[in-house]
């Protein structure tokens, strides 16, 4: 597993602490679902990056990639269940 899906895992478990096993262990078994969770961490990272932004489009991009890290979550959680 790489870096940043370990980071979208660790970000998972954080967000959903009584799902932890279950999310090792299909992470373990399901290459799909580790590369949501590699998804996952490139949108929460980008929504913080442009949270911090004071680009004038700063506020719409991080609205774009909070909506997207919803979306991740939703498939993780179809995907798990």
């Amino acid at each position: 597993m790489e870096h940043a899906q370990r980071r979208g895992l660790a970000r998972l478990m954080l967000r959903w602490p009584s799902r932890r096993a279950e999310l090792r262990e299909k992470c373990a078994r399901d290459p799909r679902l580790v590369e949501l969770c590699e998804a996952y961490e490139a949108a929460c990272e980008a929504a913080a990056y442009w949270a911090k932004s004071p680009a004038p489009i700063g506020n719409q991009r991080t609205e774009e990639y909070n909506a997207l890290a919803s979306a991740t979550e939703q498939d993780i959680l179809e995907r798990i269940s």
